[in-house]
C-alpha cells in the first residue's frame, strides 16, 4: 500500500526539511549533504548514516530527490531501526526549527497586528481617544542644555568638541553604565547627531575613502552592548578622527547591557568631527528586535527604558533611521552588515534608491522588492554552497560563492566585508568565497559565554587594498581602567590571550546556566500544549525518562538538552521516572503587581459559582461528575463536565486546572487513566474556591468555620493542626452532610444546617472573638454560606465552608489562572508595543479602556485555537489593575509588564525576574 499523501501543513514542513538537507539547492540530497546534517544531530554513527541514505535513495542514483524523500518519510521507513533518542532527534529535524533571532518574526508580526487593530478600532468607532498632556517638571537653575545645577554627574560641552568626546570616553571607561549621562545631555547628543548625520550621509550608500596619505580606516563588527570591547578597540587603535576613521558595521546594541553608552560615544565623536565615523545599520538597530528580552536576542528597549524612558528610546529609533545601510571604500570594497540579496543582478546604484530612513527595518513579512532587499542587506549570511537559499533566521537569505563573485564582478569590487555572525572557529574573523567575503565580529566572549575572540579590520592608505586583522579578547569592564593605565607598555595581544584562557571554564558554566533558564521559559511558554498532550493521552502521573524526553522534543522547538535538564533539575525518581504533573507545576510565572491578587480571586470565584449556582442536591452533584457510576472521577469525565459550564476559562485553562487537581493522584494501570474518588475530587475543587471566597468573608466567620471543621474531622476543638488526609476529611464531611440532611432531599435547609452543627459534641465551647458561639451566630454563618441565596446550602457550598487543608490551595489557584498569566507573559512584548503606541506622553501609563483595547488586539492577533483571554477576563483584569488619578482610571503598563517573576516552587528561588 502506498504511503498516505501528506496534508498541506505537513507537506510544507517536509519541504522545508528537504531544503535543509539539499544545501546546494539542486533538487537532490547528495550523500555528503545527508551525512553532514545527520552527523550534526549527534545520534547517528557513520555506518547508520550510510544505511539511512541507501534506504532513502530508492533508485540508487546517488542522490535523493523530493519524491524519494517524501516516500521515505511517509512510509515510516525513515524511523525504522533508529533508537528512540535518534528517532526523536531526527523528528526534530523535520520540524521547522529556526535560530534564536527568528523568534523576532513572530513577535514583530504580533506587535504590528496589535497596532493595526488599534488603528482600525479607533477608525471604526469614529471617536478620538482622550488627549493627554505631558506634565511639566519643576524648573530649577540649569545650564544651557537644561541640566540642573544640582546634577553631580559628568557634563558635556555644547557644541561637542574632540576633547569633550574624549572626556566622555574616559568617563565611561572609569564608570561604565553606573554613572549615566543626564537625560538632557543624552537627548542633546542624539538630536544633534540625527540631523548632523543626515546632512553628512543623506543616502543609504556611503562612498568613502581610506584617508591618506598616512591615515587608516578601521572596520568594527558587532559589539552588541559590550562596552569593554569598544573601549579596548578605541584605546588600542586610537580614538576616531578624520585620519583614524572608524566604520561601525551595525549591531552596536541588544544582547549586552551598555548599548546606550556605546552609541553616545559614537555620537559624540561624530559631532566633534563628521569625518571620523561612519555608522551602519544592523538587524539589531531595529525596534522589533530591541523589544525582545536580552536573553532572546534583544534588550535595548529595556535598557533605554530603565536608564532614560520612552522619550529617549524614540530618539534612538530616529538615530537608527539615519544610520547608513552600506559603504563602498575606495570604489573597491563593499561593506554591509548582513550580506547580499535575493535579486538576480543587484547594483549599488539600485541600493542607493531604497527609502532607508522611513523605518528602522521593514516588516519581516513584506513582499515589496525594495523592502526585501533592505532586509537581506542586514540579515543575510554566506554559505559555502552555490546559489541562494532560505535562511533559518526567518529573514534574509543564504548566498553562495557564485552570488558573491557575480555581485563583485558587476559592481567592479575586489571583495566584501560583512559582520552579523560569530565565526564558527571562535576567531574574530572568517574568510569565505575564495576570500571575497570576509566576516568580522568584534564582540569577544559574546554574551559573556561565547568564548570567542573579537576582531577589527584595519585598512591603511599606504597598503590599500591589503588589510590587517587585529584580534582581541577584552578584559572585563571593571578591569579596563587598569589595562588602559598601562599606556604604551600594554601588550594588548598577550592580554587578550590570557583573558581568553582564564574565561573558558566560566564561559562553559554561564552557557549551561543560560540554557537551563531558556528551557524553563520554553516549558512555561508551551505549558498549554504539554497539558493538552497529557489530557488527550490520559497519561498517568509518572512517565519514563526516555518517553518524557521524546515528548519534550516533539512539543518544544529547539534542540534543547532535555536529558541534561532532567539531571540538573533532579526530576527522576529511583526507578528513573518523572512525575509529569509535578514537573509541569514546578515553575510558575507570578505577577507581583498591585491588583493582580484581586483579579485571581474574582476569576476563581466565578468558576466555582458557575457550578454552585445550579444548586444541585448531593445525588445530582455526584452523578454530574461520576458519569459511569463507579464512585470515581477521571480526567476525561471531569473535563466533560467542566466544559458544560460558562466558567470564563479557555480549554487550555480547564486542562491546567484539571492537571493540578489530579496532580497527587495514582495512575490506574489497568484503565490507563488517573482517577480520584468523587468526594476527593470535589474536596480539591472546592479548596480552590474556599481560598478565594474567604477573602470576602468576615474574619470571625472564617475562624469559626475552621474550628467547626476541626471539630468534625477530629472530634475535638483543642488541636489547631489541620488534617493531612484530604480524602478522609472530605469523606467525614459528606457523611455529616447526609446525617444532618434530615429531610433527605440532598440539600440543607438553613435550620437543618444549624441543628446539625448544634448536635456536634462541645460545639458550644467554641469561641467567637472571645465570646461563646451562639445560635444567633450560627444563623449568620448559615446565611453567609448560602451563596445562591435560596435559603438552602447545597453540598458544594457545605464542603467549601469547612476546607481545612491549606497546603496546595495556592498551587490550585495558580493553575486556574496560569494560562492567563502565560498569555500575558508570552505576549508581553506586543502588549507593551500596543500600550506605547497609545501612550503619546511617554508616561508608562494608559487609560483603562485603552488597555482593554490592547488586550483585545492581542487576542485578535492570535489564532482562534490559542485565544485564551475571555472578554470577562480582559475587563476584570483591567479593572483590577487600574488606579484612579487626575487623568482618570489609569493602568501603569510598564510597571505591570516588569512584574513577571519566574519562580521554582521546589525551593521558592527566583529563576528570572523581569523587573
Amino acid at each position: 500500500m502506498p504511503p498516505k499523501a501528506p496534508g498541506a501543513d505537513q507537506e510544507k514542513q517536509l519541504k522545508e526539511a528537504f531544503q535543509k538537507f539539499d544545501a546546494n539547492g539542486d533538487g537532490k540530497i547528495q550523500a555528503d549533504e545527508f551525512k553532514k546534517l545527520m552527523a550534526s544531530l549527534g545520534e547517528f554513527s557513520s555506518k547508520e548514516i550510510r544505511r539511512l541514505f541507501k534506504e532513502a535513495d530508492a533508485d540508487g542514483s546517488g542522490g535523493v530527490d523530493w519524491r524519494e524523500f517524501l516516500s521515505w518519510i511517509l512510509s515510516g521507513t525513515a524511523l525504522k531501526g533508529m533508537g528512540e533518542q535518534a528517532a526523536a532527534s531526527f523528528e526534530r529535524l523535520l520540524n521547522n526549527e529556526a535560530m534564536d533571532e527568528a523568534s523576532f518574526v513572530e513577535s514583530a508580526k504580533m506587535g504590528h497586528d496589535v497596532e493595526e487593530f488599534l488603528k482600525k478600532k479607533e477608525k471604526d468607532e469614529g471617536k478620538e481617544r482622550k488627549k493627554r498632556v505631558r506634565k511639566k517638571s519643576v524648573r530649577e537653575n540649569c545650564d544651557a542644555l537644561g541640566v540642573p545645577d544640582s546634577f553631580n554627574g559628568h557634563r558635556i560641552p555644547a557644541p561637542m568638541t574632540f576633547e569633550g568626546a574624549q572626556a566622555l570616553l574616559n568617563h565611561f571607561l572609569h564608570n561604565g553604565d553606573k554613572s549615566p549621562l543626564h537625560a538632557k545631555h543624552a537627548l542633546y547628543l542624539t538630536d544633534e547627531f540625527v540631523q548632523a548625520y543626515k546632512d553628512r550621509h543623506p543616502r543609504p550608500v556611503v562612498h568613502t575613502e581610506c584617508p591618506g596619505p598616512d591615515g587608516r580606516l578601521i572596520i568594527v563588527g558587532d559589539t552588541h552592548g559590550q562596552l569593554a570591547d569598544v573601549l579596548h578597540i578605541l584605546y588600542h587603535l586610537g580614538p576616531p578622527t578624520a585620519q583614524n576613521r572608524y566604520l561601525f558595521n551595525g549591531d552596536m546594541v541588544d544582547r549586552g547591557p551598555q548599548g546606550v553608552e556605546i552609541l553616545l560615544i559614537l555620537f559624540a565623536f561624530f559631532l566633534a568631527d563628521n569625518e571620523s565615523i561612519i555608522i551602519h545599520r544592523g538587524n539589531h538597530e531595529n525596534e522589533d528586535m530591541n523589544a525582545l528580552d536580552m536573553d532572546n536576542g534583544g534588550g535595548f528597549a529595556d535598557e533605554v527604558m530603565e536608564k532614560y524612558g520612552l522619550t529617549m528610546y524614540r530618539n534612538f529609533l530616529s538615530a537608527f533611521k539615519a544610520f547608513s545601510l552600506c559603504s563602498v571604500i575606495n570604489k573597491e570594497i563593499f561593506v554591509v552588515h548582513g550580506g547580499l540579496t535575493r535579486v538576480k543582478s543587484l547594483s549599488i546604484d539600485y541600493i542607493d534608491t531604497i527609502a532607508f530612513d522611513e523605518c528602522t527595518a521593514p516588516h519581516p513579512m513584506s513582499s515589496n522588492v525594495k523592502d526585501q532587499i533592505f532586509s537581506d542587506l542586514i540579515w543575510s549570511d554566506p554559505t559555502d554552497h552555490e546559489g541562494k537559499f532560505k535562511s533559518e533566521r526567518g529573514v534574509g537569505i543564504k548566498f553562495g560563492p557564485d552570488v558573491t563573485t557575480k555581485f563583485c564582478s558587476q559592481n567592479r569590487l575586489r571583495f566584501m566585508v560583512r559582520s552579523h555572525q560569530v565565526p564558527e572557529d571562535g576567531r574574530g574573523f572568517f574568510k569565505q568565497h575564495s576570500d571575497r567575503c570576509v566576516t568580522v565580529f568584534s564582540a569577544s566572549n559574546y554574551c559573556g559565554d561565547g568564548g570567542n575572540y573579537g576582531a577589527v579590520i584595519v585598512l591603511s592608505a599606504a597598503t590599500f587594498p591589503r588589510y590587517e586583522v587585529f584580534e582581541h579578547f577584552a578584559a572585563p569592564l571593571e578591569e579596563m581602567p587598569a589595562v588602559v593605565a598601562k599606556g604604551e607598555g600594554m601588550d594588548w595581544a598577550q592580554m587578550s590571550t590570557q583573558q581568553q584562557k582564564e574565561s573558558q571554564e566560566a564561559s562553559r558554566d554561564a552557557r549551561k546556566e543560560k540554557e537551563m533558564v531558556r528551557m524553563i521559559i520554553a516549558v512555561l511558554d508551551k505549558k498549554p500544549a504539554l497539558w493538552d498532550y497529557l489530557i488527550a493521552h490520559s497519561l498517568g502521573q509518572k512517565m519514563a525518562l526516555d518517553k518524557w524526553v521524546a515528548m519534550m522534543h516533539s512539543l518544544i522547538e529547539g534542540n534543547h538538552p532535555w536529558m541534561e535538564g532532567a539531571e540538573t533539575w533532579g526530576l527522576t525518581d529511583a526507578e528513573g521516572n518523572i512525575e509529569v504533573t509535578k514537573f509541569l507545576s514546578r515553575w510558575t510565572v507570578n505577577i507581583e503587581a498591585a491588583g493582580w491578587s484581586s483579579f485571581v480571586n474574582d476569576a476563581i470565584k466565578h468558576v466555582y459559582e458557575a457550578i454552585v449556582s445550579m444548586d444541585m442536591d448531593l445525588t445530582k452533584t455526584f452523578a454530574l461528575f461520576d458519569k459511569d457510576g463507579d464512585g470515581t472521577v477521571d480526567l476525561k469525565e471531569a473535563k466533560q463536565v467542566l466544559n458544560q459550564f460558562d466558567l470564563g476559562l479557555s480549554p487550555t485553562q480547564v486542562n491546567r486546572l484539571l492537571g493540578q487537581l489530579f496532580s497527587v493522584s495514582i495512575a490506574d494501570e489497568s484503565a490507563q487513566h488517573v482517577k480520584l474518588s468523587v468526594q476527593e475530587f470535589l474536596g480539591r475543587f472546592t479548596m480552590v474556591y474556599a481560598a478565594s471566597n474567604n477573602a470576602d468573608m468576615p474574619k470571625w466567620a472564617i475562624d469559626t468555620l475552621n474550628k467547626i471543621g476541626r471539630l468534625i474531622v477530629r472530634g475535638t476543638v483543642s488541636s489547631d493542626v489541620a488534617s493531612t488526609d484530604l480524602a478522609t476529611d472530605v469523606d467525614k464531611m459528606s457523611k455529616l452532610f447526609l446525617e444532618i440532611d434530615t429531610s433527605g432531599d440532598g440539600s440543607l435547609q438553613l435550620d437543618e444546617f444549624i441543628a446539625g452543627i448544634e448536635k456536634l459534641p462541645n460545639w458550644h465551647t467554641l469561641d467567637v472573638e472571645g465570646e461563646p458561639l451562639t445560635h444567633e451566630k450560627l444563623i449568620e454563618i448559615s446565611k453567609i454560606l448560602d451563596v445562591t441565596g435560596d435559603g438552602t446550602i447545597n453540598y458544594l457550598e457545605f464542603l467549601q465552608a469547612f476546607q481545612l487543608q491549606g497546603q496546595g490551595s495556592a498551587d490550585l489557584q495558580n493553575s486556574l489562572v496560569e494560562d492567563v498569566t502565560t498569555i500575558l507573559f508570552r505576549h508581553r512584548i506586543a502588549i507593551r508595543k500596543g500600550c506605547q503606541f497609545l501612550d503619546e506622553v511617554d508616561s508608562g501609563k494608559v487609560h483603562k479602556e485603552d488597555f482593554v483595547n490592547v488586550l483585545q488586539g492581542v487576542n485578535s492577533a492570535l489564532p482562534a485555537s490559542e485565544r485564551g483571554l475571555s472578554q470577562m477576563q480582559i475587563d476584570n483584569l483591567s479593572s483590577a489593575l487600574s488606579v484612579q488619578d487626575d487623568e482618570g482610571e489609569m493602568i501603569g503598563y510598564e510597571n505591570f509588564l516588569k512584574s513577571f517573576v519566574i519562580t521554582d516552587t521546589v525551593d521558592g528561588s527566583v529563576v528570572k525576574s523581569f523587573a
